[in-house]
């Protein structure tokens, strides 16, 4: 009896309480912004918080940054004013831009990047083909 009048005294006093509600974690941090500066082209970085693949071009940048001089900005596509970067290339980050012209998505070996380096600090980089288009393929 004790038991029962405690349990009853117990979902009283709960059902008089406000409800509780979960806080949600949605704040969003943004990671835009130059990683480091040198001489040379600047390469643009599009990508977003905890993109591993984007960490592991960053790496592969950061150790060609003394024997192939380039500048690194990162541009988070998550940020309120780059829904347009978000709606392209939301699926294949990272995505890199040498000097504003696409150079390559996901993946990148030091091999490739200090070549499109040395291409651009000659004046000969062009765009390569296969620029992601998320926004083109949902229509």
């Amino acid at each position: 009896m004790r038991r029962q009048l405690l349990a009853l005294t117990t979902l009283a006093a709960r059902a008089l309480q406000p409800p509780r509600t979960r806080a949600r974690h949605t704040r969003h941090f943004s990671v835009s912004g130059r990683i480091y500066e040198g001489d040379g082209p600047t390469i643009e970085l599009f990508t977003k918080e905890g993109c591993t693949l984007c960490d592991a071009a960053k790496a592969v940048l950061d150790a060609l940054r003394n024997d192939a001089p380039h500048s690194l900005v990162a541009v988070d596509i998550t940020d309120q004013d780059k829904k347009q970067l978000w709606d392209r290339y939301k699926y294949d980050i990272p995505v890199l831009a040498i000097d504003g012209v696409y150079w390559t998505k996901h993946r990148v070996t030091e091999g490739d990047a200090r070549a499109a380096i040395d291409e651009a600090t000659a004046g000969e980089f062009r765009e390569r083909p296969g620029e992601p288009d998320a926004s083109r393929l949902e229509r």
